[in-house]
């Protein structure tokens, strides 16, 4: 009786991973086709997120720059410099 309600548990776990991961596959999937893939070429003007400040309050600017892309890295990261040539330190 026991064995048998412990097989059920086991099943009842099994089927429930199996749901959660086909659930996370398909939250991935519709968040994937929202994003907007943005790459950038070296000597390109971007503009860069400000890292806000909390005293600042909700009047500070959300972006700084212009800044010139410098260098692309692997991972999809990019190197800054300021219109002066001037790198950019990162965040």
């Amino acid at each position: 009786m026991l064995r048998e309600e412990l097989d059920l548990l086991e099943e009842l776990r099994d089927g429930a991973a199996l749901r959660e991961a086909t659930l996370k596959q398909k939250i991935a999937k519709r968040h994937d086709k929202k994003v907007i893939k943005r790459e950038f070429d070296v000597g390109t003007l971007v503009l860069r997120r400000n890292q806000k400040d909390s005293r600042e309050g909700k009047l500070a600017a959300n972006w700084e720059g212009p800044y010139r892309v410098q260098a692309k890295t692997e991972n999809g990261a990019y190197y800054l410099e300021d219109l002066y040539g001037k790198e950019i330190p990162r965040p």
